[in-house]
């Protein structure tokens, strides 16, 4: 068989790609969990709708009272009543990238947004991603780099997110792990 014909080029591609495909198949994190993390971490209880980008987002929440800034500064600033109308997510993980669509207690449709700013990559059969952040005031700063994990746990069908926190800049110190579980739907 000639495999350098115009016809064989298309399978020869699919036949390669097949191993590189299994190797990474993320489909186990595809599900619907609860919004709101089961527990809290580092005192605020995380939320699936933390993640999602884009146009659509101010669908998840409603805000009521608050005050506008103004140039005069003589108005004293309040903060608006935040509401998360979210109640579960339903990620997707598939060829086109990694979603999530929102559900309200209802079961009806929110929104549907991406969740990669950055990319999450299949590695394994969980998603991962890394980026590095610089904060301080002055002379003192710190570069962290944040390293993040969405993985199903296999005893309870939750899905975790893992997130480690480890200081580049100045070095030395040992990086600090958090957790957030959300339960499974």
């Amino acid at each position: 068989m000639d495999l350098f014909r115009p016809r064989a080029i298309p399978a020869l591609i699919a036949a390669l790609a097949l191993p590189c495909a299994a190797a990474d198949d993320c489909r186990p994190v595809n599900g619907t969990y609860q919004d709101q993390s089961a527990a809290q971490r580092d005192g605020v209880s995380d939320r699936l709708s933390n993640f999602a980008i884009g146009k659509g987002k101010e669908k998840l929440f409603r805000r009521e009272g608050g005050t506008a800034p103004s140039f005069t500064g003589s108005q004293t600033l309040t903060r608006p009543k935040v509401t998360a109308l979210a109640a579960a997510a339903t990620l997707t993980h598939d060829a086109k990238g990694n979603r999530l669509k929102f559900l309200d207690a209802q079961g009806k449709e929110l929104a549907e947004l991406g969740i990669d700013s950055p990319r999450w990559k299949c590695v394994g059969n969980h998603l991962e991603r890394s980026s590095q952040r610089t904060s301080g005031l002055g002379d003192v700063f710190r570069t962290e780099r944040v390293d993040e994990k969405l993985l199903r746990d296999p005893a309870s069908g939750d899905l975790v997110y893992i997130e480690t926190k480890t200081v580049v800049e100045p070095s030395g110190g040992k990086p600090v792990q958090s957790e957030a579980r959300f339960k499974r739907r």
